[in-house]
């Protein structure tokens, strides 16, 4: 029987519960229950720690407010609610939602006894675009089972998403940004409270994927958040990409104001009119908005330069970070999906006209890149449809020709400046590339193999809860194993090599050597050089930085600027 366990009658439904694990937070006391580990030892778990005051009513999009201490033991053994989507649709029916959402989530292994060294502590801030996601779509058992079972104790935070995270007015009277806010709150509740837990505040490591990744890199470098967190594990995102960056944050934002009726010349009153309206209100603006301004990627509320938590240039931000030291990771085949997806009838004879029609209009847009769209698009044409294609290229070439494109647009250009730029300014960085595949893949281009965005999901923390089981081969048992051994040493350590591996880290001499994982792991010196040699040296800057930061190259200008630099 577990120490911790609850016995139902029915039908009074009556429970009696057995030696429970407590903590005692500068907020209060919680009540947690345990969870047996497949190692045989108990994990101690506390689900729905409020970590800020619910950002409601007149708090709405304002940053978070510190949590008031309660009175007596707060029950914490179910996970809080998640917070709002930017969108209907993604609306989950197996999850609860509400504006008070500032929740996080801690489990930890068995208590040390006083006078022995506290565990490291893993930060997971998830994944969705900013637009979507909770802390608790991976429950906790894989969490515990993974990494409370090697010594480490895990905090899963949720923060404010969509239009309640991110909307803004452009101006001081609503910079933004609450949703990186919500992290650096709950960050600052990790470092008052974790080691009611067992933690270690000074051993803190955020773990981001998509995102998440992105978050974890505008916290690194924002002085507002650097200070309570030493490493960062970031996954296939980064906050030097315009995912994660959006010019158009202030226009979609002030436009779904507009459709609402809160639109006014003074930002304050555009605010508090906001703030009155409700939830299914805004949602149903955003979809208003994108059908009367058909966009590609239609409404993105994204992080914004607050002048405040964010400062621009982000190059300056880094130079006067404290350096920290830092696991990047991209997947080779991680854009799974498109800015318009495919008809499954094409599929078959995608052919070079196809992907030749699919750069000019999706990828290299008068409307994204002004004049120096026709330039751009004969570039990527001559590069990714021409290079060394076979006489009788198939559908699978074309394919694979143009996920390639896509992933080096929204992944690899970013995340490798992101790289390139902790190296210049001596942040120690381990690169790693994941190339080995899974039949776990669900990507809409079936017949193209390859690592996808978020595989690493299934290996860390196992299938979302509401997907089921998915059953490993022994490769990817192999696979599994090199992955959380790696992690576990750099969040234990700060190094990621093992007795099994040796990891070595980017430097001067060796600017984008990388560690190919896999099951038989091995370091390669470079990174796809063609591909870098052709977005560095043949692409012109102007629109290296529109790919980079999402913003628009001006249609009178843009071309002047392009042939100065040619």
């Amino acid at each position: 029987m577990s120490a911790c366990q609850f016995l139902y009658a029915i039908p009074l439904l009556i429970h009696l519960v057995l030696g429970c694990p407590k903590a005692s937070t500068r907020y209060g006391e919680l009540e947690g229950f345990t969870y047996p580990m497949k190692n045989g030892k108990e994990a101690q778990v506390f689900l729905g720690i409020p970590y800020a005051s619910p950002p409601i009513d007149d708090a709405r999009f304002e940053a978070p407010m510190p949590m008031r201490p309660w009175e007596g033991t707060r029950q914490a053994k179910q996970f809080g609610a998640s917070c709002f989507p930017l969108r209907k649709d993604a609306l989950s029916r197996q999850l609860q939602y509400s504006e008070a959402c500032l929740y996080l989530n801690v489990m930890a292994p068995a208590r040390k006894k006083s006078g022995e060294s506290s565990y490291p502590v893993l930060v997971y801030i998830h994944d969705g675009g900013f637009e979507s996601g909770s802390a608790s779509s991976f429950g906790y058992k894989r969490f515990c089972d993974n990494l409370v079972s090697e010594g480490i104790v895990v905090v899963s935070i949720n923060y404010r998403v969509g239009f309640l995270g991110f909307w803004t007015t452009g101006d001081h009277a609503l910079p933004g940004n609450a949703g990186l806010l919500d992290q650096t709150q709950a960050l600052t509740y990790v470092n008052e409270n974790i080691e009611a837990f067992g933690g270690d505040p000074l051993r803190v490591t955020i773990l981001g994927h998509g995102s998440g990744a992105a978050s974890a890199t505008a916290l690194s470098l924002s002085p507002y958040a650097n200070y309570l967190f030493q490493q960062t594990i970031s996954i296939s995102g980064s906050i030097f990409s315009q995912l994660a960056q959006s010019e158009t944050t202030i226009e979609d934002s002030l436009k779904l104001a507009e459709t609402v009726g809160c639109r006014n010349e003074r930002s304050k009153i555009t605010r508090d009119c906001m703030k009155k309206k409700n939830i299914v209100e805004l949602m149903n603006a955003v979809n208003e908005v994108e059908a009367a301004h058909p966009r590609r990627n239609g409404v993105k509320l994204r992080p914004v330069f607050d002048n405040n938590f964010l400062t621009p240039p982000l190059e300056q931000l880094m130079s006067r970070a404290p350096h920290i030291t830092s696991i990047v990771g991209l997947t080779n085949a991680a854009s799974g999906v498109l800015p318009k997806p495919i008809p499954s009838s094409k599929m078959s004879k995608f052919s070079a006209d196809d992907l030749t029609d699919y750069i000019k209009k999706e990828v290299a847009t008068e409307s994204d890149f002004g004049a120096a769209a026709e330039d751009f698009q004969h570039k990527l044409i001559e590069f990714f449809v021409r290079r060394d294609a076979p006489q009788h290229a198939d559908s699978d070439f074309y394919l694979a020709r143009l996920l390639e494109v896509m992933n080096d647009l929204r992944f690899n250009v970013p995340l490798l400046y992101e790289i390139e730029m902790k190296r210049e300014y001596k942040w120690s960085t381990y690169f790693f590339v994941k190339e080995y595949d899974h039949q776990i893949n669900q990507n809409i281009l079936q017949s193209i193999k390859g690592a996808h965005h978020a595989d690493e999901y299934v290996y860390l923390f196992g299938p979302p809860e509401v997907a089921g089981n998915i059953d490993f081969a022994d490769d990817d048992i192999t696979y599994q194993r090199v992955l959380l051994n790696s992690l576990i040493q750099f969040i234990k350590t700060g190094n990621p090599s093992h007795e099994n591996l040796v990891w070595e880290s980017i430097d001067d001499k060796h600017r984008s050597r990388y560690l190919n994982f896999s099951p038989k792991p091995h370091m390669v010196e470079k990174y796809k050089p063609e591909n870098v040699y052709f977005w560095t040296q043949v692409v012109p800057t102007e629109i290296r930085e529109r790919i980079r930061t999402g913003k628009r190259l001006d249609t009178k200008d843009s071309y002047s600027h392009i042939h100065t630099e040619l």
